[in-house]
C-alpha cells in the first residue's frame, strides 16, 4: 500500500480528537501531565493556533486512495532556530499498530524535513524505556540513543528512564 504524509486539515481534526477521546492508555504515551480533554471545539481551535504561530507542524499518514482517513499522526514543535533542530512525537491507534503504518510516516517525515521543505539538521525524540514499540521504531529508522534521564517518567506508580534519540541530516540517506 502507498501512503502519503499529509499536513492536517480541518477534516482531520475529529479523528484526532477521537483518538484522545478513546485512547485508555494515554498517561503511557507522554511525560507531560494528562489533564481533562478539552472539548472538540477548543480542541480544534487550540491546534490550529499552534500551527499558524508555528509552534507545531502536524501531519496524518493516510493510504493514497484515501487522505481523508488519517492513520497515524506525527508531529513537529520545539523548533530551535538556532541549533536547527526539532523534536517529534507520534500516535497511531491500537487498532492499526504493527501494520508498518509506523514505519511509513517515520520515513516520509524524514524525507520531509531533510529532503523537501525544512532547514533543519536534527530530528529528536524521547520516549519512556518501557516503551518497546517506539524504541524498536526509533532504531529501526536508525536513530542514534543520546542519552536518557533516569526516572524522569512517573507512569502509574513505577518510575522509568526518558530516552532520547536523534537522527543527524548527516546521518539520513
Amino acid at each position: 500500500m502507498a501512503y502519503l504524509l499529509c499536513p492536517l486539515s480541518s477534516d482531520h481534526m475529529n479523528v484526532l480528537y477521537g483518538w484522545k477521546m478513546n485512547e485508555p492508555n494515554w498517561d503511557l504515551y507522554t511525560c507531560r501531565p494528562v489533564g481533562k480533554l478539552a472539548m472538540k471545539h477548543e480542541f480544534a481551535e487550540n491546534l490550529k493556533k499552534e500551527i499558524a504561530q508555528g509552534i507545531l507542524q502536524v501531519y496524518v499518514i493516510a493510504a493514497e486512495q484515501d487522505i481523508s482517513k488519517p492513520l497515524g499522526r506525527i508531529t513537529l514543535f520545539d523548533f530551535n532556530l538556532r541549533n536547527s533542530s526539532a523534536e517529534f512525537g507520534y500516535y497511531i491507534p491500537a487498532e492499526l499498530r504493527s501494520q508498518g503504518i509506523g514505519q511509513n510516516m517515520m520515513r516520509l517525515l524524514l524525507e520531509r524535513v531533510f529532503e523537501q521543505d525544512h532547514d533543519l539538521n536534527k530530528v529528536y525524540a524521547t520516549t519512556s524505556s518501557n516503551n518497546e514499540p517506539s524504541i524498536r521504531l526509533l532504531e529501526r529508522n536508525r536513530f542514534t540513543l543520546d542519552g536518557r534521564l533516569r526516572e524522569h517518567y512517573w507512569i502509574r506508580e513505577r518510575r522509568y528512564d526518558q530516552l532520547h534519540y536523534s537522527m543527524l541530516r548527516s546521518d539520513w540517506g
